[in-house]
């Protein structure tokens, strides 16, 4: 297997099922500055209803990013495995003070305790949706250079591409390791020999990275590196960019005056 990333390979392209869909042809640049507003206004909700409203809404635009319910939920699960954690300790952290609603052995469930997870679920899986099926239409490289259109700082929009396209294949260097280590017998658990083959690995795997890094920097260096990663940046806004940013608009604006409403009622 090659362990090289073809130009536009992005963690993105296997949960895509059409490469036409309606949010892959936005600009890429209208959909960054639309995400990082939605982020922003989701992350500052107080409320259930506003929060759940905001759901509803990242909600609304999977069908336009024609992504498989399989890929979806595969990346959904991993960010509420984290949330999966504050439902077991934030029901039990406002004992005081706080309306419990029964308890556990020595533990109180508390409504303030519920509340505050339920909140943080709805919010993160709102932020969370809506960056998969906005951005992650895109590939990353595009999403990069739309990022130097926006004025993004040069270093971080190198360090990004850089990143995109060797992380994948550190990742496959370590499966590689291992598949040799396993055909030696080798079984990770807590023993000694175990764990020093584990450092071993983890030993292996950055010197192995740092020699590659090296090499990539000395062929870039001979084909004219100079601190900039060349990509294309000849983005032009179309009728259905601001078809898009409309209905942005209307959204953000719809979930904003719901979190202002329920606040003062």
């Amino acid at each position: 297997m090659s362990s090289e990333l073809a130009p536009d390979q992005t963690p993105f392209d296997d949960g895509l099922t059409d490469s036409k869909a309606f949010l892959t042809r936005v600009d890429p640049r209208v959909k960054i500055i639309a995400t990082l507003i939605w982020s922003i206004l989701a992350a500052s909700l107080e409320n259930l209803a506003a929060a759940g409203l905001a759901l509803g809404g990242a909600l609304l635009a999977l069908p336009f990013a024609s992504w498989s319910f399989r890929n979806l939920a595969k990346r959904l699960s991993t960010i509420n495995f984290f949330f999966l954690f504050m439902w077991l300790t934030l029901p039990f952290s406002f004992s005081t003070p706080g309306q419990a609603l029964g308890a556990i052995g020595p533990l109180k469930v508390t409504l303030e305790g519920l509340t505050l997870a339920a909140l943080l679920t709805l919010k993160g899986n709102a932020i969370v949706i809506a960056v998969i099926a906005v951005l992650g239409s895109s590939p990353l490289y595009v999403l990069a250079a739309a990022s130097r259109s926006l004025r993004c700082p040069e270093k971080l929009v190198n360090l990004f591409l850089l990143a995109v396209r060797y992380l994948q294949i550190m990742f496959m260097e370590y499966a590689r390791l291992r598949k040799a280590m396993r055909a030696r017998g080798f079984k990770l658990n807590f023993s000694r020999n175990a764990l020093n083959g584990a450092v071993f690995l983890i030993g292996s795997l950055l010197v192995r990275s740092f020699d590659r890094a090296e090499r990539v920097h000395k062929a870039m260096i001979s084909r004219g590196y100079k601190g900039v990663v060349w990509v294309r940046t000849d983005f032009t806004l179309q009728r259905r960019d601001f078809v898009f940013s409309l209905v942005s608009l209307f959204l953000l604006a719809l979930i904003a005056l719901g979190g202002f409403w329920w606040r003062i009622i």
